[in-house]
């Protein structure tokens, strides 16, 4: 690995992309031989208008139900779990569905991480639509109240697009958070109403070999965890990937955040982030002291580092709003829709109409 390590550092660029190309199949390959089939039929057969979700989760018991419910009631076709070795109810309340397929690999996450995410979407999604989110993380999309899921994907391909940027959204109460790590389900939508977007920064959407096209669609960073935590924030994500083998996810500490080879749809979503939640506290404190993320690690040190400061803090401020549905997002700017898509939406919502 040494030998390796010095040959990286004379290759040239070409010599380097043809190393990570190397690299990154060899890891999903080990991923691949990890894998143990838990629960759920091992291949899903899906139209070009369907969608899977794909999901790598690790003691995700809060999150799971609400996770699962979601997406199933947003028109997904399917989910499917690749359990890090979970120690919680995870895996027990994930096999009660019969809509779910659930894998299991205990490989290091710190080394597997990004090689885990594309093998699910390697497999699950080649030539096909499909949507990687964490558990914490609820996917929603401009006018999703009268535009189905499959009509947002038949646009999608309609127009040869092959990925969507996505906007994450820490959701938070109006209360302190409690100290406790819930072991129930967590309504999630619920409880944690409330969003702040005073201190969202934006930036030009670096193309990186990508066609955006929307240019309103930009790149947002930070947010109300870097007011209180003094860290700094990728909000920009990209989760929904038309699996092509040109567009790729890049191989970063950022994990699914930059995209390239693709083509950016001309609207935005919003991934509804769930970070800031009950038992956040404990599992800061836990994720520092195992230190399995790469960037994140740091982190996850600082949210330790102020809330043994201020136990009590409390997240949601003056500047904070409460969510009424996906479309006030487009409203106040968070999200953006091109004139085309407004009018897809349109006639989708006088169809509805006319049918009622």
């Amino acid at each position: 690995m040494v030998r390796l390590g010095k040959w990286f550092k004379r290759a040239s660029l070409k010599e380097r992309i043809l190393e990570d190309l190397v690299m990154r199949r060899v890891k999903r390959w080990t991923v691949h031989l990890s894998a143990r089939h838990l629960h759920g039929p091992k291949e899903i057969a899906y139209a070009p208008d369907e969608l899977v979700v794909v999901c790598l989760v690790r003691d995700g018991r809060p999150y799971i139900k609400s996770f699962i419910d979601h997406y199933l009631s947003l028109g997904a076709k399917h989910i499917v779990f690749l359990d890090n070795g979970s120690s919680d109810d995870t895996v027990a309340v994930a096999r009660e569905h019969e809509r779910v397929t659930l894998i299991r690999s205990t490989l290091p996450f710190k080394k597997y991480e990004f090689a885990m995410k594309e093998y699910l979407i390697s497999r699950f999604g080649k030539g096909r639509w499909s949507l990687y989110v964490d558990v914490d993380e609820l996917f929603d999309y401009p006018y999703s109240d009268v535009v189905s899921l499959s009509s947002l994907l038949r646009y999608l391909n309609e127009r040869s697009y092959t990925a969507v940027a996505a906007q994450m959204l820490d959701m938070f109460s109006d209360r302190a958070m409690r100290s406790r790590i819930s072991q129930e389900d967590e309504v999630l939508k619920e409880l944690y109403r409330f969003y702040d977007l005073s201190n969202i920064k934006s930036n030009h959407y670096n193309s990186s070999n990508n066609v955006v096209a929307n240019e309103s669609i930009k790149k947002y960073r930070d947010g109300i965890r870097k007011y209180l935590f003094d860290v700094p924030f990728v909000l920009t994500k990209h989760p929904l990937m038309y699996f092509d083998g040109e567009a790729k996810h890049k191989n970063n500490d950022n994990g699914l955040h930059g995209i390239r080879n693709a083509r950016i749809a001309d609207f935005s979503c919003v991934l509804y982030h769930y970070k800031l939640v009950d038992g956040f506290r404990e599992r800061a404190v836990q994720a520092a002291r195992e230190e399995n993320y790469a960037l994140a690690t740091l982190h996850y040190k600082k949210y330790q580092e102020v809330l043994e400061r201020n136990p009590d803090i409390k997240v949601r401020r003056d500047t904070a709003q409460e969510l009424g549905s996906v479309n006030e997002l487009i409203i106040n700017g968070f999200l953006v829709v091109s004139e085309e898509y407004w009018k897809w939406a349109d006639a989708e919502k006088r169809a509805r109409a006319a049918w009622s």
